[in-house]
């Protein structure tokens, strides 16, 4: 006797009532027979439906009939390192309405392919695993099976999710894929969650996003923090009129870096007209921070600084701003923000003078602030795990793919089925 046998010939007083606990199987359903395949390494639970049984309209809650027997296969949760199959025929039935439908087993979805339990586990290596080609192997599935149960989860966890009020939340764009294929996502800064997504960037993909809210939950919207783009802009001045627009600390940071480097290579192509290279290579050395001055890069940096170049002046008036955001008063913020835009205006720097006036155009969403201090920081630490997830897929196929990652991992959902 091989050791299959032996494990069959001890559970088999029990084995049957075993699987049906393992499928949470109830009356009129019930296990009727196990077989074990050595050769295929496989588990054959055989569930039957009990004579007589008489089916209920769900909607009317009158009787109805079946209209004929569909045999159906689900895999299950390995048993003993054995594939398991649970196989039984399912009735479809007459519905009042005259339309036919296939009767809900207690142990799978109606439309599902796994159990309830194999389908739990599938979406718990999701999870910990980041890549659906992974989780896939790892649970001996194909790819598109494994896109189907994330693809099941979040519409069963948006389905489930509680309608919260939303008081600060965040606008952001992310990029998709390449040639400029870009999603936008509105992120809820208090829980750090992803609420929604959409496909593209423009005021029509804003407005979707932010008109996809209840009404209750929009209404309850007192702050949205964005970048300075137009579409982003527009959109919820139409949507949410009450909200205040708060715009991004860390963006207003990013377009002062991007104007100092403008000057950077301005400067650096006309000192290599003349032979020098003072300029050459140092990108990173007028973005990066130094919190420690006494390393020897930043010795290097201090030397590059004491030249008295176009960069370095477009350097000190971008790390002067940063004094904006360390007032607590509107009004002494604001008299900063002139004097600084001023001052800009005095250095004869083009991409730094655009840059402020840039500013100055929107000042009244940079001092709004000071009123709701919200930053998009949870959005961008949510665009990090994006790109992990992105770069993980190796490049998604479209928009939906996309969406479903994000949400599965990033929208703190109910995933799992009950």
């Amino acid at each position: 006797m091989d050791l299959l046998e032996h494990r069959k010939d001890l559970f088999s007083i029990k084995i049957e009532e075993f699987y049906a606990q393992s499928l949470g199987i109830t009356a009129p359903w019930e296990v009727t027979e196990v077989k074990i395949n050595e050769a295929e390494k496989r588990f054959q639970i055989r569930v039957e439906c009990r004579e007589k049984t008489i089916w209920v309209d769900p909607d009317t809650g009158e009787r109805s009939h079946i209209h004929e027997w569909r045999e159906r296969t689900w895999r299950h949760l390995d048993t003993c390192e054995f594939e398991t199959w649970v196989t039984a025929k399912v009735p479809r039935v007459k519905l009042s309405s005259g339309k036919t439908q296939t009767v809900v087993v207690p142990w799978a979805e109606q439309s599902g392919r796994f159990t309830k339990s194999m389908e739990n586990h599938i979406i718990e290596i999701l999870l910990r695993t980041h890549t659906v080609g992974g989780a896939a192997r790892i649970a001996g599935i194909s790819r598109d099976q494994a896109e189907g149960v994330m693809n099941r989860a979040v519409i069963r966890g948006l389905a489930r999710r509680e309608e919260v009020a939303l008081t600060q939340v965040g606008i952001d764009e992310k990029a998709i894929r390449k040639r400029h294929k870009y999603g936008t996502i509105l992120t809820d800064l208090e829980s750090g969650r992803v609420v929604e997504v959409v496909e593209g960037r423009t005021k029509q993909a804003a407005k979707k996003l932010l008109a996809s809210l209840p009404a209750q939950v929009s209404q309850s919207i007192e702050a949205v923090a964005m970048d300075m783009w137009p579409a982003y802009i527009s959109a919820v001045d139409e949507v949410l009129p009450e909200a205040a627009i708060v715009f991004d600390r860390f963006h207003i940071k990013k377009h002062l870096n991007e104007a100092l480097d403008r000057v950077r290579r301005q400067e650096n192509r006309q000192l290599a007209k003349e032979g020098d290279d003072s300029l050459k290579g140092s990108k990173y050395s007028w973005l990066r921070k130094r919190p420690d001055l006494r390393t020897k890069a930043a010795v290097e940096f201090r030397k590059l600084l004491a030249q008295e170049l176009k960069t370095g002046r477009a350097w000190t008036l971008k790390e002067l701003f940063d004094r904006f955001w360390q007032y607590t008063s509107r009004s002494w913020a604001w008299r900063f923000l002139n004097n600084w835009i001023e001052e800009v205006k005095n250095s004869s720097l083009k991409p730094m003078i655009e840059a402020a006036e840039m500013l100055r155009k929107h000042e009244a969403g940079i001092l709004n602030y000071f009123s709701f201090p919200i930053t998009n920081a949870a959005a961008e630490g949510i665009n990090s795990l994006i790109q992990t997830l992105r770069s993980a897929a190796r490049g998604l196929p479209n928009f939906e793919k996309f969406r479903d990652r994000v949400l599965f991992h990033l929208g703190q959902l109910d995933l799992k089925l009950t």
